[in-house]
């Protein structure tokens, strides 16, 4: 095809429609997601149709020799470095309204997933667009079809219940005002009444990594926040501004070093089962996806 002669739009056309699909199906409102307002739909389908148009264009572009075009639309394309900060400023100021925060390292890691989205929408686009142009319509939709699942595969990402195991612990005092689960000591509760509430009403979880991938996610203290939330908009958390004895901890085992972890909370629906299924879906943050501390207590066990 010569800078001349007609245009075949078809790798464009459909290398758009994968684009866009894969971008707008990560569209999901919820406490870990963009927000469900009208506006922040319209903001994420403009995102989407850009990011599509980008990555759809670049092989039409350079087929037909306009190179100017390709090199704009490159440029262009690292404009969607300001979602991750708009994504990240947004939350950020929705920390002073949740009484059981999400944490710096949460909130980075989902403005980092939004940034992603819309790179990973033009690599679609772009592979979906290659496709059709060297091997057809038919093969270029088959490979946007797979460009779309593996996509998908690829950002959705490990759950902390893929590294450990939760089960429920009783919740009790020792030494008149120390909170257990299980065997993990969690807090000191100086109130009596506050005390009371726990036995009657709280609900505690034990955490035991299933390897040292497992223990290194629960020693990050941003993790454990993640967990922290998760669990609290699950399940409810009995807490108001000013009490600290009533915020839901999630803390390591303690002065033991076993690289278990506990999790205690005042829940206002007493469901255990809804809160373990909230730790094991609790995203796996990026600062200790990677990261491996290997536990002597737990080397001995055989779990390292």
């Amino acid at each position: 095809m010569s800078p001349s002669g007609p245009i075949d739009w078809s790798p464009m056309i459909i290398g758009f429609i994968a684009g866009f699909v894969s971008r707008v199906i990560s569209i999901r409102s919820g406490r870990s997601h963009y927000p469900g307002y009208p506006s922040g739909y319209i903001s994420q389908i403009a995102l989407a149709i850009i990011a599509a148009i980008i990555g759809s264009s670049i092989i039409v572009a350079l087929v037909g020799k306009q190179f100017t075009a390709a090199t704009f639309l490159t440029l262009a394309a690292t404009q969607f470095r300001d979602v991750r900060a708009t994504e990240r400023t947004t939350l950020e100021k929705e920390e002073n309204l949740i009484l059981v925060s999400r944490g710096a390292g949460y909130i980075e890691g989902i403005a980092i997933t939004y940034e992603a989205r819309n790179y990973l929408a033009m690599l679609v686009a772009l592979v979906t667009s290659i496709g059709v142009q060297y091997l057809g319509v038919i093969i270029g939709s088959i490979i946007g079809i797979a460009a779309i699942i593996v996509g998908e595969i690829y950002m959705s990402g490990p759950h902390m219940g893929d590294m450990v195991d939760v089960e429920p612990a009783q919740i009790h005092f020792e030494k008149g005002s120390l909170l257990y689960v299980g065997d993990v000591m969690m807090m000191e509760v100086g109130l009596p009444h506050s005390r009371e509430r726990y036995e009657k009403e709280g609900i505690g979880v034990l955490i035991t990594p299933k390897g040292p991938r497992g223990q290194a996610a629960l020693w990050n203290v941003s993790q454990r926040q993640a967990i922290s939330h998760e669990v609290a908009s699950a399940v409810g958390a009995q807490k108001d501004v000013g009490y600290p004895e009533q915020t839901p901890l999630c803390r390591m085992d303690m002065p033991k070093g076993s690289g278990r972890a506990a999790l205690s909370i005042l829940p206002v629906e007493h469901d255990v089962q809804a809160a373990i299924r909230a730790v094991k879906m609790t995203p796996v943050l990026e600062s200790g996806k990677w990261s491996a501390i290997r536990s002597p207590i737990l080397n001995r066990k055989g779990l390292n």
